[in-house]
């Protein structure tokens, strides 16, 4: 994948901080506000920023990118760890014509991350 069509790995944290502050806003003039359709209307726009909230921190979350370390080692392994999930999720068991694990042999995942 070129460099170009990653995401920055800031923006993320970009996205999170502005539906905290949204939050941190509504439930400042929500503690603010009297009783009333005003207070309401503020409860559920409270509600509705929790929800989207939950909705950017699994995106960023269950992303699935890899943020770039900063040495070239590290850089290197981030990107043979991608190379090899690439080719696992392609190939896996569940591939058609993929390989069959063995039940003796070495696990794929466990010789990745070493």
């Amino acid at each position: 994948m070129p460099q170009e069509q990653l995401p920055s790995p800031g923006s993320a944290n970009l996205r999170l901080g502005a539906a905290v502050a949204e939050i941190e806003g509504l439930y400042t003039a929500l503690r603010l506000t009297g009783p009333g359709s005003r207070r309401q209307r503020l409860a559920v726009e409270l509600a509705h920023a929790a929800e989207r909230l939950a909705a950017v921190a699994l995106a960023s979350a269950g992303g699935g990118g890899i943020v770039p370390p900063r040495s070239r080692w590290q850089r290197r392994r981030a990107l043979a760890a991608r190379g090899a999930n690439w080719i696992i999720t392609r190939t896996g068991p569940t591939a058609p014509g993929g390989p069959t694990p063995h039940a003796d042999g070495p696990s794929a995942t466990r010789d990745i991350a070493q």
